[in-house]
C-alpha cells in the first residue's frame, strides 16, 4: 500500500480504534498520539487504546490522558476502522486483540522488517526509521500541516527510534520530518530533557543494579544483563524506566551483540537485543518467535533467566562464529 492509498483508507472512515503493540515504547506512543491528533484536524475521531497503563515517562506530551488502557472499558468502544501503529504481529497488541472485529477495515501501519503483514490493509515501510516518521508523512498525505501538540508526539517518536539521530536508520529525509516538526512547534530541549533528563531515583539505582548484572560472553563479543523476577515485581520496580539500559552493554569495547533479559514471570524471560550490526538480531529473535530490526530487537523466551540466557547465548554463538 502506498500512503496516497493509507490516506484514503483514513478519509473515507470516521472512527478509529487505535493501537501499539504491549510495553510501547515512544515511537508507539508518538505515533499513535500524533495520528489522534491528525484524524481530530479531519473532523474524525480516534480511540487511543494500550493492553495496560501507559508509561508515565512519555506523560508530557500534550493530552496523554487521552491515551487508555483496557482497564478504562468495560465493553469494546464502537469504531468503524482500526489502526496498528508500529506492531509487527497482531499478537503484539495483547489483550487489544480482543476488540478487534474479524471484519472490521484495519490498518497496519509499521517500519518493522519483521512485520508479517497481517491485516487487510498494510503500510509496511522498514527504510523509515520510525513509525512516527510514517505518521508524519501520512499526515503530510492528508494535507495537513501539524500543530505544535502532533509535531511533539513525533518528534519523540522520532528521535527514541533513532537513538536522537545517533543510529543507521537516520536517513536524509528522516532529519528532514524532524526538521519540519521543530519548525511546527516540537521542542527538541524539552523533549530530550523530560526523556533522558528526569530519571526517577528508582531509575538511577536500577541503571547501576543492571550495569553490576553484565557479564562478557562469548570472548567478550557479547555482553549479557538482567533482572530477576523478584525485582520486576517490586514495588520500586514500578518506578523504574528502563529504555536505553540496554545500550550500556553495547557500549562496552569489543562487544557486538548485547542482551538485556528481564524475567517477567516465573518460566518466561523478556530478551532487548541491540548488535553493532554485525549480527542482525530480528534474525536471532526470530529464532524465538520475536523480531524488530537488524540492529534492534526483542523476543520472549518461554523458560527461566538462567536457562533464557544459555539459550539465547548458544543462538548468538551460531551466528558469531
Amino acid at each position: 500500500m502506498s500512503f496516497s492509498e493509507a490516506a484514503n483508507f483514513i478519509r473515507q472512515r470516521q472512527r478509529f480504534l487505535i493501537t501499539s503493540h504491549v510495553n510501547p515504547d515512544g515511537d508507539g506512543i508518538g505515533a499513535m498520539m500524533g495520528l489522534e491528533r491528525a484524524l481530530r484536524k479531519l473532523g474524525k475521531e480516534g480511540i487511543m487504546i494500550l493492553e495496560a497503563e501507559p508509561p508515565k515517562i512519555f506523560s508530557f506530551l500534550p493530552e496523554y490522558d487521552r491515551l487508555k488502557s483496557l482497564a478504562d472499558f468495560q465493553h469494546a468502544p464502537q469504531y468503524d476502522a482500526a489502526i496498528l501503529v508500529d506492531s509487527p504481529t497482531l499478537e503484539r497488541v495483547g489483550k487489544v486483540a480482543d476488540f478487534l472485529k474479524p471484519d472490521i477495515p484495519m490498518l497496519n501501519l509499521d517500519h518493522h522488517v519483521s512485520n508479517q503483514y497481517f491485516a487487510p490493509v498494510n503500510l509496511v515501510e522498514p527504510t523509515f526509521s520510525s513509525s512516527a516518521e510514517m505518521v508524519y508523512r501520512l499526515v503530510v498525505e492528508l494535507g495537513l500541516a501539524p500543530d505544535s501538540g502532533c509535531a511533539e508526539c513525533l518528534y519523540t517518536g522520532i528521535i527514541i527510534d533513532t537513538g536522537r539521530f545517533r543510529f543507521s536508520n537516520t536517513s536524509p529525509d528522516t532529519l528532514r520530518a524532524a526538521a519540519a516538526l521543530v519548525a511546527a512547534g516540537a521542542r527538541p530541549d524539552i523533549i530530550s530533557e523530560k526523556i533522558y533528563e528526569k530519571n526517577t531515583l528508582e531509575t538511577t539505582r536500577a541503571l547501576g543494579k543492571f550495569i553490576a548484572s553484565l557479564s562478557l560472553e562469548l570472548d567478550g563479543k557479547a555482553a549479557v544483563g538482567s533482572f530477576e523476577n523478584e525485582f520486576i515485581t517490586s514495588e520500586e520496580y514500578q518506578r523504574v524506566e528502563t529504555e536505553g539500559f540496554v545500550n550500556h552493554a553495547l557500549s562496552i569495547e569489543g562487544v557486538e551483540v548485547a542482551a538485556f533479559l528481564k524475567e517477567v514471570e516465573k518460566g518466561k524471560t523478556r530478551a532487548s537485543l541491540r548488535s553493532r550490526g554485525g549480527m542482525d538480531v530480528n534474525k536471532l529473535a526470530g529464532a524465538f518467535g520475536g523480531g524488530g530490526h537488524s540492529r534492534a530487537a526483542g523476543c520472549t523466551i518461554m523458560a527461566p533467566m538462567a536457562q533464557a540466557k544459555a539459550q539465547l547465548l548458544e543462538q548468538m554463538a551460531k551466528r558469531l562464529g
